[in-house]
Formats: C-alpha cells, sequence, structure tokens
C-alpha cells in the first residue's frame, strides 16, 4: 500500500515538475533568454494562399491584426491606400534591434514604414522606396548617405560639406544636417559658457555638443505681470527626435501682483550624448510672454539663438550674427533707440510697434564681405527676427545650418536641384520584384507595453492611382542575450576535444532557450564601432535545393545539413529525376542580388572536399535559389563535414537577420 502511494506520489512529482519547468522555461525565453534570440513576423502572399481571404489593410481597411498564432500573413496583398498601418505583440522583451523587409510592385512614388512603441507615442519614420532618387545617375554613397550632383563638382561629400556651394539648391531626404556637422566636430578645450541676459519669452537654442557628459541649466524667472500660471517648457531634440523634456513649474504666484520671487533652475544632464547638433526649445507657457530666462549655462562651447530674439535688459547688449537681413519691433516708447551695426553703420527704430526692416549686406549701410555681423543694441527691449542666428560672442558662434536645404518631398521638378543628401539605399531588384529593408535602433522606440505599431505609407498614393503589390512584408526583432555563448575554437586539430565544464553548463542552458521553429540562432553582436548595418543576411535568404542524382543513399541530406552548419539555413534535400549524373554540379542566376560569389565559392569549396569535378552554371532563371546535384561521386567518398566556426565566432557578414 505505502508503495502504491509513493509510486503516485512519485508521478504527481514528476508531472509537477515538468509542469514548473515549462513554466521556468518559457518565461526564461520571454524575459531572461540568456544567448538572445530573433523572432520573425512573416507577411507573405506565398503561404496558404489557397486558404487566406484577403486581410484587412489593403483596399478594405487601413489597418490589420495578428493571427493567433503570432505569424502574420498577406495574401497577394494590393495597396491602394496612402497609409496601411498594423502591430505586433511582441514574444521577447526588451528589444534589441528592429528590421523590417518588403518586396513589393508597382508604380508608388515613395514608400516610408513608421514604427512606435505606444499609440501615444509619433511614428519614427525610415525609408523604403523614393521613384526620384532611384532615377538618379552618377550617384554616390559616403557612409550610408546617398550624394547626387548635377554637375559632378566635388569628388566626395567631405568636401561638398567643408566648402558648401553658393546659390545653388540642395535637396534632403531622411537626412539631418547634424550628421554631417558632427563630422567637423572636435572636443573643445573652452570653459563652460554663461548666457546671463534676460531672454523674454519663448526661444530656440542651438547647441554644438563636443563634450561628453552634456551639461545645460536654464534659470527663469516670473514676472507675475499677468494672470495665469507661468510655466517654462524645456526640449531638446536631434533634428525632430525629441531627446528629453523637463518643464519648470509655475513660482506658486498665478495673479497680477508684479512680485518677483526667486528664480527657479532646471538642469538636463545627459553622459553619453552623441557629438553634433542639438536644438534646446524653450516654451513660454504664460499669458503675455510673462516669464523671463535669466540664465544659460552649458559646459559647451557654442550656442546660438534662433528667431524670434528678445532681450530684456535694461544694460547694453552686444550680438553677433549671420543673417543677412532682420526686421526689428519695440512696443514701447521709451525703447526707442539707435542701433550700431559693425561700429559703422546706424540702424534707427524712431517709432514703437513699426516693423523696420535692415539689409545688413547693402554696400551703403555695410561690409558685405563679413560672415559675421556686430550689433550694438543700447536699450534692448527689441523683438528681432532675421534669417540667420544670433550669439553672445564671436567665439561661441556657429552656422547650425552650414548648407541650406530644402526637403525633396516637396520638389515637382528634379531638374532645378543641383544637389541631393539622402540618407537612402537604393532598392535591389529581383525580375519584376523590388527588395528593400529598414532598420530602426530600439533606442530610438520607446515601448511601454508588449506591442510595436508599424505604418505603412506611400503620400498621395491614392490621388495618382498608384498601388503597391506586397509579395512578402517581414518584420524581425531581435532580443538581446545576457550571456555570450563560448564559440568553439577553429582550429581543426582541437575539434575532437571534450568541452570543459564551463562549456557543458553553456551548452546546456543554450539548448533550453533556444526555440528552434521560430526563433534563429544567436546573432553576434554588433561592432561597438559601428552602427547595425541595414543590410539583410544574404546567406541565410538563399534557398539551396540539394539534388541526389546517384551519390548514394543519404548524401543529399548529410550535404544538406553541411550547407546548414556552415550558415546556410534554407538548405533543403530531395531526389533528382534521374540517378545517372557523374560528380557535382552547381547552378544559380548570376544576376540574382540575393547571391553573392562569394557564398557560390563557399559552396563549392564544400562540395570539393568530396569531388575532384565541380561544375558551376550562373545561367539558371530562377532567383532567390540554388540548385546542387550530387551525381555518382568518382572518388567513392561521402561528403564530411569540416567543422566551422559559429557565426558568433567570426561572421563572414555583419550582423542583421
Amino acid at each position: 500500500m505505502n508503495k502504491d502511494f509513493l509510486s503516485k506520489n512519485k508521478y504527481i512529482v514528476i508531472t509537477i515538475s515538468a509542469v514548473l519547468c515549462s513554466v521556468v522555461i518559457f518565461f526564461a525565453f520571454r524575459y531572461l533568454t540568456p544567448f538572445g534570440a530573433v523572432v520573425q513576423y512573416q507577411f507573405s502572399s506565398m503561404l496558404d494562399r489557397d486558404k487566406l481571404s484577403k486581410i484587412k489593410g489593403a483596399e478594405e481597411t487601413s489597418s490589420f491584426s495578428p493571427t493567433q498564432t503570432g505569424v502574420l500573413q498577406i495574401p497577394q496583398q494590393t495597396i491602394r491606400q496612402n497609409v496601411v498601418t498594423f502591430n505586433l505583440k511582441l514574444i521577447t522583451k526588451p528589444i534589441e534591434g528592429v528590421w523590417v523587409n518588403l518586396r513589393f510592385k508597382g508604380n508608388p512614388k515613395e514608400i516610408k514604414i513608421g514604427v512606435r512603441g505606444s499609440e501615444k507615442e509619433d511614428y519614427l519614420y525610415k525609408p523604403l522606396y523614393q521613384q526620384q532618387l532611384e532615377q538618379l545617375k552618377t550617384q554616390t554613397t559616403d557612409n550610408n548617405l546617398l550624394f547626387w550632383q548635377k554637375q559632378p563638382i566635388y569628388s566626395n561629400l567631405e568636401q561638398f560639406v567643408e566648402k558648401p556651394p553658393v546659390d545653388k539648391i540642395t535637396a534632403a531626404y531622411f537626412f539631418n544636417l547634424g550628421d554631417l556637422s558632427q563630422k567637423k566636430i572636435s572636443s573643445s578645450s573652452e570653459k563652460n559658457m554663461i548666457i546671463a541676459r534676460t531672454l523674454r519669452g519663448s526661444h530656440t537654442l542651438f547647441i554644438r555638443v563636443d563634450k561628453k557628459p552634456f551639461n545645460i541649466a536654464i534659470e527663469k524667472q516670473d514676472s507675475n505681470a499677468y494672470k495665469g500660471e507661468d510655466r517654462l517648457l524645456i526640449e531638446l531634440y536631434k533634428a525632430d527626435k525629441q531627446i528629453t523634456k523637463k518643464e519648470i513649474p509655475d513660482d506658486g504666484i498665478s495673479d497680477v501682483s508684479n512680485l518677483k520671487m526667486k528664480p527657479q533652475t532646471e538642469q538636463i544632464k545627459i553622459d553619453n550624448l552623441e557629438p553634433g547638433i542639438y536644438k534646446l526649445v524653450l516654451t513660454d507657457k504664460s499669458s503675455g510672454a510673462d516669464i523671463g530666462i535669466t540664465k544659460v549655462e552649458t559646459n559647451q562651447s557654442a550656442l546660438v539663438s534662433g528667431s524670434p530674439f528678445y532681450i530684456l535688459d535694461d544694460r547694453p547688449a552686444t550680438v553677433w550674427t549671420n543673417s543677412k537681413k532682420i526686421t526689428v519691433t519695440t512696443w514701447h516708447d521709451n525703447s526707442l533707440q539707435t542701433v550700431r551695426l559693425d561700429n559703422l553703420y546706424d540702424l534707427k527704430i524712431n517709432k514703437r510697434i513699426e516693423n523696420y526692416e535692415f539689409n545688413l549686406n547693402k554696400p551703403e549701410t555695410a561690409d558685405n564681405t563679413r560672415e559675421l555681423h556686430q550689433l550694438d543694441i543700447p536699450k534692448n527691449d527689441l523683438v528681432i527676427n532675421s534669417d540667420g542666428y544670433f550669439a553672445f560672442s564671436k567665439e561661441s558662434f556657429f552656422d547650425p545650418e552650414p548648407i541650406k536645404t530644402v526637403e525633396l518631398s516637396t520638389v515637382s521638378d528634379i531638374d532645378k536641384i543641383d544637389y541631393i543628401i539622402a540618407n537612402y539605399q537604393p532598392v535591389k531588384k529581383e525580375g519584376d520584384w523590388k527588395v528593400t529593408q529598414a532598420y530602426f535602433d530600439p533606442k530610438d522606440i520607446k515601448v511601454d507595453g508588449d506591442k510595436l505599431y508599424f505604418s505603412l505609407e506611400s503620400p498621395e498614393l491614392s490621388s495618382y492611382a498608384g498601388e503597391i503589390v506586397i509579395d512578402n512584408l517581414e518584420v524581425t526583432v531581435k532580443k538581446p542575450g545576457w550571456i555570450k555563448a563560448v564559440s568553439p575554437t577553429p582550429k581543426i586539430e582541437e575539434e575532437n576535444k571534450a568541452p570543459n565544464f564551463f562549456q557543458k553548463i553553456i551548452n546546456f542552458f543554450k539548448n533550453i532557450f533556444s526555440k528552434k521553429e521560430k526563433v534563429s540562432e544567436p546573432i553576434p553582436e554588433p561592432s561597438p564601432t559601428s552602427e547595425p548595418t541595414p543590410t539583410p543576411d544574404l546567406k541565410a535568404l538563399m534557398t539551396i535545393t540539394v539534388f541526389n542524382s546517384g551519390a548514394g543513399k543519404g548524401a543529399a541530406g548529410k550535404f544538406a545539413d553541411i550547407l546548414k552548419e556552415a550558415g546556410f539555413t534554407k538548405a533543403e534535400a530531395t531526389n533528382a529525376a534521374s540517378f545517372d549524373l557523374k560528380n557535382a554540379s552547381v547552378s544559380y542566376n548570376a544576376k540574382d542580388a540575393k547571391i553573392e560569389k562569394k557564398f557560390i565559392e563557399e559552396i563549392v569549396a564544400l562540395l570539393k572536399k568530396s569531388y575532384d569535378t565541380v561544375r558551376q552554371d550562373g545561367q539558371a532563371k530562377e532567383t532567390g535559389m540554388v540548385k546542387v546535384v550530387l551525381g555518382e561521386n568518382p572518388k567513392e567518398v561521402t561528403p564530411t563535414l569540416t567543422k566551422t566556426p559559429e557565426a558568433s565566432a567570426t561572421p563572414s557578414v555583419k550582423p542583421t537577420p
């Protein structure tokens, strides 16, 4: 009786233990995957085409959702709307990279993809296709930036940045001027810069960051001359991307008392802010511009203000500007004054509430060869608007926009453009299809829940009766690991050595936390000196079919396994129609962008370990496919695997899905 009872308890304990282990393994994969993982979400017109009906998001509606299995599929979908949205439920958190791959055809003028981690956030966009850029000739690429010039004046983009053209039109596309300005930024030894002047109301400041950490302190004082709360919103941007946001609240007095309390200060400190040009937007959240920005202090050496520019101090001020034209206004009779230009000319403001326009480069008013003009303002209290920037010292001045650009999307006639700079990679062509990819760095995406939200957009597509036919849309999400796998040594003489104790532990957990069907092997980390490249892993995308045409039972399957071990994960084995061939052959389409010569050479090298003769044929019509035929082997040697290092040891391509 006791034995039966113990036996039953034993099975109960085993069952409970198995369930607990399963739960632990699930949560470990989701939250603690030690070696990382890659999850791919497929939208494909080739999967179960006969079983799937039209999915929402193409012509019927503007959104569609994943299936319960987590695999997203689009059965031969044609998009004629400007915007199609979808979302993915993340299987893993946090994320380390998001790739979007699209294979399409049609007549769109532009396709871009947006992603956000919350419905409250704005989409972060990347380009997938731009018709005008695809039609350009003699374009060059410099550090992932496309550079085109109508006349070949510059040998490269760096020359263009060093000496920008005068009176020429430059168009930009998904291009941040700070990316180019950063190339010329070197660390400064200048001390902290302090602007101890009162700036009234909202101001936009531009800061050239060249030192770490980044520090800036803003001090404000409420005038309390108008009813209501006086709050100052502080936002730091890199181009259009917000880096951080803070606010200085009201001083506690919201009535019209004209009582000034002690100034309030807010500080921003960022340890690893990348060098470049940043925009600091100070927004006066009060009635009647009731806020005075009394001090700005930063550890950077270059800071300028855009317009409007409004100093309220009673003390005389001297500012430097690169403006060509300025417009000056005052609201008060006691602020009528004469501004001195370059210590040579007078700019007279004789009436209040009247705009005075001055052309600083007219020969009769100034030296038009000057890059910077000096303005001496005796009374201040002037609202100044201009086409340039202002600084409180000549040494701290810099031009945040050394190259004036127009948005390419607003250009109807490209013949009127002299130069184009675009953060864009030309699409690859596979017959009638176009293949493109976008990469999103997760540090740019704020994920609040367990979903990613996407917006596939083609502006004005419906207005010109355009369409996009999607053959395949794939979203790949990478999950980081917290243990790096110990890779086997590439030395052949050490292949047969048994792994040490630590290696056994690593391999044990690696096997537990690896998901074979939907999660690929861990991807090696990008080099710390380079950004993750948006180039797909073509080796893993190649479909290789191994035909057994006389090589002996099981030879095709064994060689397919060899190819998979070498990184060709889509290798499959099958029998040929005949079994009377000799030697081995490899056939492929040499014009296929997915098939690189080095991959064919690698396959041939593996075959030559068993075959003396391996024939190559690059005239195949199919794309994305390589055929390997194993005929009778005169050497009568079955192909054997020579162990090669794993991808994490010495990857042959850059670490992308």
